[in-house]
């Protein structure tokens, strides 16, 4: 018996008025797997849902840590900005405390320097009030003292009247202390610690004395030698000495004129 048309149609009102009929055509018509295809589809459909929310938290997550990445910058911009005014801040301090340092020792070579001279001041003021002991007798005194100056101006007479300028290193009326007996003059340079200057400054003033015809002999009175040269110095230039307690032979000899000591 053959299958017509009218029976199609038959067949269609049957399962629309049996639902239940339909699933049953459906298992027997479809294959299992064309049976689960809506299904799966749903699935996917679902699983592509869930891969676009991803996305989503994905694309937010990336926004949000775009975000803090530009905050990090900005901060460690202001950071390095920071860090650079420090770094000059750092070099001001270290000038101004080079500065500082520099001033501090200027202030403490000066003090050392001021105390140097302080001290040798008090230093010479104490030869001078002790060189009638020092010398055993005699007379004489510092520079600046009136009778000191009058004497050696007397003695320099010749060199004025000649128009002869003297030059400071040279000047007897400069010396720390002029002291004589009879007509032996000591042309004297005071110092706590001795040097190849004061040796020759003593010898350059006893010689200006000697131009005009003084007996002058030079001397270096203090503490200690200033270097190991100094005394070979004062040795080879004729200058006698009195340093630490010890005395030159010439010294010696000078001492051993009576008070009243007047030349033959």
């Amino acid at each position: 018996m053959a299958f017509t048309v009218r029976d199609f149609e038959d067949l269609l009102r049957i399962l629309e008025e049996k639902p239940e009929w339909q699933q049953r055509m459906r298992q027997a018509i479809l294959t299992r797997e064309l049976l689960e295809l809506p299904a799966r589809f749903e699935q996917l459909v679902e699983m592509v849902k869930e891969l676009v929310e991803a996305q989503r938290r994905t694309d937010a997550r990336v926004e949000a840590l775009a975000v803090q990445v530009a905050e990090l910058v900005e901060a460690q911009q202001r950071t390095d900005a920071r860090v650079d005014e420090l770094a000059g801040i750092v070099q001001e301090l270290v000038q101004i405390s080079r500065d500082a340092l520099r001033r501090l020792e200027r202030l403490e070579n000066w003090q050392q320097g001021e105390t140097g001279r302080r001290e040798g001041e008090r230093y010479e003021r104490e030869i001078v009030a002790r060189a009638p002991a020092l010398f055993y007798g005699g007379t004489g005194g510092g520079k600046g003292e009136p009778h000191v100056r009058e004497q050696v101006g007397r003695w320099l007479t010749p060199l004025f009247r000649q128009g002869i300028d003297i030059d400071p290193q040279n000047d007897p009326l400069l010396a720390d202390l002029i002291w004589w007996k009879g007509d032996r003059v000591m042309v004297v340079e005071v110092g706590l610690k001795l040097g190849v200057n004061d040796v020759r400054r003593a010898k350059a003033r006893a010689q200006t004395l000697r131009q005009v015809g003084v007996d002058a002999t030079p001397v270096v009175i203090g503490e200690e030698w200033g270097t190991p040269d100094t005394e070979a110095t004062a040795q080879q230039e004729g200058v006698e000495w009195y340093v630490r307690g010890g005395l030159s032979m010439g010294f010696l000899e000078f001492r051993k004129l009576p008070d009243g000591y007047e030349a033959n």
